[in-house]
């Protein structure tokens, strides 16, 4: 099963179509945030009603929850979205399209700070109406110095570069650039893959914004 979790204001259209797009299952649940205290609760009372009913015409065995935010205190809606986040079963999908800013900004910063418990975060946009899936970075905080200066070199490369190749930059043995790749990878700051038997590394988002943070990009 799936849980999908996304703010909704009073256009459902950011909400239908990013869920029909992952392809609906039987008993998902999707969960919509709104606001505690709204200014047209019938409007948005109407809207949360029509996802309902159209989702439950296409799989009648989902089912439709409301998560409801302060508004009022940043850092309560923050904690309040990071419940919703860890009550949710199953592969957690977040959509940040749609819905009043007081709710998906706090949802935003909860879904980063439980980016190893999400399994996507997807986007509707308000300019050519697709739904995106959007790379969630990981920014640890215990990365080892040595760790960080390999992922400063792969930063510096445009794409991917290979094993053989770091240790040629780093002058370290095999093995030292290999334990920092695996290092690197494990918190999500950069993505490897294996070609004709060479590994290739690649920075994530992550990474960027890891490196960007400790004044290293």
């Amino acid at each position: 099963m799936r849980t999908y979790v996304s703010p909704i204001g009073f256009n459902t259209t950011s909400v239908t179509r990013t869920v029909l797009n992952q392809d609906l299952d039987k008993n998902d649940v999707v969960v919509l945030i709104r606001p505690e205290h709204g200014t047209d609760d019938d409007r948005a009372s109407e809207a949360i009603a029509d996802v309902e009913q159209l989702l439950q015409e296409i799989e009648p065995s989902v089912s439709v929850s409301i998560a409801r935010i302060p508004h009022d205190d940043f850092s309560t809606a923050v904690m309040s979205c990071s419940d919703v986040l860890r009550a949710a079963e199953g592969s957690v999908i977040v959509n940040l399209g749609g819905g009043a800013r007081d709710v998906v900004v706090p949802l935003t910063i909860a879904t980063v700070a439980h980016a190893h418990e999400i399994d996507s975060m997807v986007g509707f946009s308000d300019i050519d109406g697709n739904v995106r899936e959007w790379e969630l970075p990981t920014i640890p905080s215990n990365t080892s110095r040595g760790a960080t200066e390999t992922l400063e070199l792969i930063g510096e490369v445009s794409g991917s570069v290979s094993i053989p190749m770091l240790e040629q930059q780093c002058e370290l043995a095999k093995s030292t650039v290999t334990r920092h790749v695996n290092q690197l990878e494990t918190e999500g700051l950069v993505t490897s893959r294996t070609k004709d038997r060479t590994k290739h590394v690649e920075i994530t988002l992550g990474g960027q914004l890891y490196l960007a943070s400790s004044g290293s990009a």
